[in-house]
């Protein structure tokens, strides 16, 4: 009896601590590392070198790494190419400023392209076009014989 609450002390113990420890998985690396080959996603490359990158990747989960624990792994082996996010500093740093700041240049220009038309439209509101005396008179004319 004292034996099977040792062992399920034991049990309850190792639970929550294995429980909190982050797990890598190979899909998991594979979207965020490079082929430094190909230059592809490893996800979506098949050549020996990505192979050989996905067998250091399984050893490494199996000796119970987490996700950057083994990206920085990768990058003492092959570099910083083998990451697919840029990173933070020097001249990767224009591959996060540049598209944002595109962004937000258009975002500006479209808003003020849309305030200065309405703007326009507002001060010269669209009169209709006056009727040729022609057409004024033949519409007169259908309007009376069906009572409008």
């Amino acid at each position: 009896m004292a034996m099977g609450v040792v062992l399920l002390t034991a049990y309850t113990v190792t639970i929550p601590a294995a429980a909190q420890e982050p797990r890598a998985s190979l899909p998991d690396v594979e979207d965020e590392v490079m082929c430094t080959i190909c230059g592809t996603l490893l996800a979506e490359s098949d050549s020996p070198q990505a192979e050989r990158e996905r067998a250091l990747i399984r050893r490494l989960i199996a000796q119970g790494k987490d996700k950057e624990q083994i990206k920085d792994v990768l990058v003492a082996q092959y570099g910083e190419r083998v990451l697919a996010t840029p990173s933070g500093h020097g001249f990767d740093l224009f591959a996060w400023i540049v598209p944002a700041l595109a962004i937000v240049l258009a975002a500006a220009a479209v808003g003020f392209g849309l305030r200065r038309a309405l703007r326009e439209r507002r001060a010269h509101p669209a009169e209709p076009e006056p009727l040729d005396p022609v057409e004024a008179a033949r519409l007169e004319s259908d309007m009376s014989r069906h009572e409008l």
